[in-house]
């Protein structure tokens, strides 16, 4: 039973010398039984562990037994191994004290699970600290936004058509009396309701494209391209529909990337791929300019990365000073 036992068990005297070494010792520790057994001096105690050894050895001395004791123990080969320790006194027919059982576990693998466990713990709780401060981000861009919808159409279209409902009452009051003057207030009327329709259709294409709901993303992008100040050469680009909000993703961060190089890239050329790979849809822009580009420097990038991760995707900005920048979003696409 002591030779199968997967467990190490050793037996000390009280002088310390060894007097049983079973088969897990061996494959535990490296030494041999003919090696161990009559040797003393707690061999398997390293020497930042001496004094912990030592007293463990004497609490049993006393008559103390002890279990579930984790430290680590020598190895032959000179390595640590950790271990679970358990032992009790031996006593004889008198009741005396005679020895001490130990018995070692090898708990190595267990360390190693425990130390995956933490590592994932911690990697997830910084996880979410990202998220929070990604959803915080967020709901600020959305109420910046939202305040500067509100100032574009107080002091725009809703402007406009209040001047335009003053206008069409006095050409109502004008009408009979003087069609002329009503005339002229009419055609005025109508030029400022035009101007009005405009204001709204570029808050609406500020808010989403038409072109991106009624003809999908390469539509969007060829778009995005022919207004851009830089050539934009198109490598790639899904001709299918993409779930919405991975076209919005994608649409706003190729939209975005142009911006950025329009602004700071000093750039003659951009490339634009959007591509699939792994149930992910991969976006990559990149550019010829100056690079030099911080995602922590600035809030455009930042909100994308926040767009992408929301759909719980990543993105990557490589930017070395003097060879470009390159933008490359990984997104999973629902399937």
């Amino acid at each position: 039973m002591i030779d199968s036992s997967p467990v190490a068990l050793v037996e000390f005297a009280l002088d310390t010398h060894i007097r049983l070494w079973n088969r897990a010792a061996e494959r535990i520790f490296g030494w041999s039984q003919e090696e161990m057994l009559g040797r003393a001096g707690l061999p398997m105690a390293p020497p930042s562990r001496r004094a912990e050894s030592q007293e463990l050895f004497a609490r049993v001395r006393a008559g103390e037994s002890v279990s579930d004791h984790e430290t680590v123990r020598l190895r032959k080969d000179g390595t640590l191994v950790d271990v679970s320790i358990a032992s009790a006194p031996v006593r004889d027919t008198s009741g005396r004290v005679v020895g001490n059982m130990v018995a070692y576990t090898d708990i190595t693998e267990r360390k190693l699970q425990e130390a995956e466990l933490h590592r994932l713990n911690a990697e997830l709780h910084t996880r979410l600290e990202e998220l929070a401060a990604s959803r915080a981000r967020i709901v600020t861009a959305g109420d910046v936004e939202r305040r500067r919808l509100e100032r574009n159409l107080h002091d725009g279209a809703q402007q406009r058509l209040v001047t335009l409902s003053l206008s069409l009452q006095a050409a109502l009051e004008k009408l009979e009396s003087d069609p002329a003057a009503a005339r002229a207030t009419l055609t005025n009327a109508r030029d400022e309701l035009a101007l009005a329709l405009e204001e709204l259709r570029e808050l609406a294409r500020g808010l989403h494209p038409a072109v991106l709901s009624d003809r999908g993303l390469r539509a969007a992008v060829e778009a995005l391209a022919d207004r851009a100040p830089v050539e934009v050469e198109i490598a790639d680009v899904l001709d299918e529909r993409l779930p919405e909000p991975v076209e919005a993703a994608a649409y706003y961060l190729i939209a975005e990337a142009l911006t950025n190089v329009s602004k700071y890239a000093d750039a003659s050329t951009v490339n634009v791929r959007v591509d699939r790979a792994d149930g992910h849809v991969v976006v990559e822009v990149s550019d010829d300019g100056v690079g030099g580009a911080d995602p922590a420097g600035g809030s455009g990038l930042r909100g994308l990365a926040d767009r992408v991760e929301a759909l719980g995707g990543t993105l990557e900005v490589v930017s070395p000073t003097g060879t470009g920048t390159s933008l490359r979003a990984e997104i999973p696409q629902p399937g």
